[in-house]
C-alpha cells in the first residue's frame, strides 16, 4: 500500500512582553525576540492509519492544551485522538504557557491563538499529502553532560558529572519523495535547551531552533528545486535529556556551537542512511496510574505556608520585582495544595494516570513519554528494542521528572525541588519498572531485561 506524507510549519511567536518559562525567579516578562519559536506537524497515511506529528518550540504542554489540540486534530481530520502526538523541544527561553508555577504568568489570549495554530498546521500539512517513502539514520555527536554531580560532601548539585550516562547519538527519520527529493528530517538528540541561563529576557527556540534552521538550509541547497516552496522542513526531537545540560553555556556564540553541532551530525546521519523502512503505521497509547510520594504532614505545610508568606510580606515590603513575588507565592500556593493531600490521610490515594504513547513508522518507533526523563531509560529502550527506537521526553504534556529508582537516594534538584514547580507530588521509586513494563509492551520487547539500572557516575571535570 502507498504511503503519503504532508508537512507545514507555522510561527508561534508570542509577544514580546510575555513570561518565559523554565526558570524561576526571572525579574520581567521578556524583553525582546532572539529569535522566532515554530510549530511543525508532520502528516502520515497509507490509506489504513493515519499518524499526526506537531512538534513545537515550547518548554511543554499543559493537560488541557493537550486534549484540546488532540481532539481539534482529530475531529478535523477525520481520525483517533490517539493517532496526534504533540511534542515539545523544551526550549527555557519560550514563553509560559501554563504548565509551571512560580514562573511568572500565562497569557490566556496568546494560548488561545496557540491551540488555533496547532490545530491549524496540522490540518495544513494534512493538505498537501503526496507519496513518500522513508528510511532512518544514526550519527555520533554529544554536546551535553550529565548534570548531577556529587559534591564531596555527598550532596547532588546541577553541575557536570562526566562519567554519568549521556546518550552520545543523533537519530534521523528522512522522509523522501518518490522521485528521491528530500520532504522532511526529523533528528532526535537529547540534551536540555538550557544554553542560556535564568538571565536571558530574550525569546528563543535556543540549540533546537539553530539546529533546525541549519539543517533546513542544508537540505535546500541540497535539493534546490525551483518549484517547491518552502522547501523542506527539518523537526527536531527531544529525547530523554532529564539529566542532560550542555557542555557549553551562557552565551548566544555557545548557543550557536550546540546547534550547529547537532545540525552536522544530523547531516551526516542523513547522507549515510542505510535503513529504508516500508509503509507500515501504527499507533498505540498505554496509560498507567503511577505511585507518587506522600505530601508532607498538615503540621509540615503549615509551617511553609507561615514561612513562605512571612517571605512574601518582606520581599513586598522592601520592593522586590515582580518575577521574584511570583516565585514566592508559587511556593506558598504548592504548600497549600500539599496541605489539601496531606489531609486524606491515605497514601495509597496518591497516584497519577500516566500515558505513554508509541508511534510505528515502517518499522521504527517513536515513543513519546509525558515527563523530564531520564537519559537512562533511552538508552535502556535502544539496547532492547530489535529496531530504531526514538525516546522522547515532552510528549503530550509533562508531569514531572522522571529519574531511575537507583537515583532516589542521592536526593538533588530532579528529585527533591522541581516537582514543586510542577505543583504536584514527586513520583515515587516504584514508577521505574511500571514505566519500562508500560514502554516493553508497546514496543513488543517480549523477553526485556528488567534488571534495575545500576547508578552511573563519575566526577565533574577539575
Amino acid at each position: 500500500m502507498p504511503l503519503y506524507a504532508g508537512v507545514s510549519e507555522t510561527n508561534i511567536t508570542p509577544p514580546a512582553d510575555v513570561w518565559l518559562c523554565g526558570y524561576a525567579g526571572r525579574p520581567t516578562p521578556a524583553a525582546g525576540v532572539h529569535d522566532e519559536l515554530f510549530a511543525r506537524a508532520l502528516v502520515l497515511d497509507n490509506g489504513v492509519q493515519r499518524l499526526v506529528l506537531v512538534v513545537a518550540d515550547l518548554i511543554a504542554l499543559e493537560d488541557t492544551m493537550v486534549r484540546r489540540v488532540r481532539e481539534g486534530i482529530a475531529d478535523c481530520l477525520h481520525m483517533t485522538p490517539g493517532a496526534v502526538m504533540l511534542h515539545c523541544t523544551h526550549t527555557h527561553a519560550g514563553p509560559h504557557v501554563g504548565i509551571y508555577r512560580c514562573m511568572g504568568v500565562p497569557d490566556p489570549t496568546y494560548q488561545e491563538l496557540l491551540v488555533r495554530k496547532l490545530i491549524g498546521v496540522a490540518r495544513q500539512a494534512a493538505a498537501q499529502m503526496r507519496p513518500a517513502r522513508l528510511s532512518c539514520g544514526e550519527a555520533p555527536v554529544q554536546i551535553g553532560v550529565n548534570r548531577r554531580q556529587a559534591r564531596p560532601d555527598g550532596r547532588i548539585v546541577l553541575g557536570t558529572d562526566f562519567g554519568g550516562p549521556v546518550a552520545p547519538t543523533v537519530q534521523t527519520l528522512c522522509i523522501r519523495e518518490i522521485s528521491g527529493q528530500i520532504r522532511a528530517l526529523l533528528f532526535c538528540h537529547a540534551c536540555h535547551p538550557t544554553t542560556m541561563g535564568g538571565e536571558n529576557l530574550l525569546i528563543s527556540a535556543e540549540w533546537p531552533g539553530v539546529a533546525v534552521a541549519l539543517v533546513q538550509q542544508r537540505l535546500r541547497e541540497e535539493n534546490f528545486d525551483g518549484n517547491r516552496n518552502p522547501g523542506p522542513l527539518a523537526f527536531c526531537l527531544q529525547g530523554c535529556c532529564g539529566d542532560i545540560n550542555p557542555i557549553l553555556r551562557g552565551t548566544w556564540e555557545a548557543v550557536e556551537q550546540n546547534g550547529r553541532a547537532v545540525a552536522e551530525a544530523a547531516c551526516a546521519a542523513l547522507w549515510q542512511d542505510m535503513h529504508p523502512l516500508d509503509e507500515q503505521l501504527d499507533a498505540a497509547e498505554i496509560t498507567v496510574e503511577i505511585p507518587m510520594l506522600p505530601p508532607p504532614s498538615v503540621e509540615t505545610c503549615d509551617a511553609m505556608i507561615v514561612e513562605w508568606q512571612e517571605a512574601l510580606d518582606r520581599e513586598r515590603a522592601r520592593g522586590a520585582d515582580e518575577g521574584r513575588i511570583h516565585w514566592i507565592q508559587g511556593r506558598i500556593d504548592w504548600a497549600r495544595s500539599a496541605r489539601t493531600l496531606a489531609e486524606r490521610q491515605n497514601a495509597s490515594a496518591f497516584t497519577r494516570a500516566f500515558s505513554i504513547q508509541r508511534f510505528t513508522l515502517g518499522g521504527a518507533h517513536l515513543i513519546g513519554f509525558p515527563a523530564e526523563m531520564f537519559v537512562q531509560y533511552q538508552l535502556d529502550l535502544s539496547a532492547q528494542a530489535r529496531v530504531p527506537i526514538f525516546a522522547l521526553s515532552y510528549t503530550n504534556g509533562c508531569w514531572n521528572y522522571l529519574p531511575t529508582a537507583a537515583e532516589y537516594a542521592r536526593g538533588g534538584y530532579e528529585i527533591e525541588e522541581a516537582y514543586r514547580f510542577y505543583g504536584t507530588l514527586m513520583f515515587a521509586p516504584e514508577c521505574e519498572p511500571i514505566v519500562r513494563d508500560a514502554a516493553y509492551a508497546l514496543l513488543q520487547i517480549d523477553t526485556p531485561d528488567r534488571t534495575p539500572y545500576p547508578l552511573q557516575c563519575g566526577r565533574a571535570m577539575p
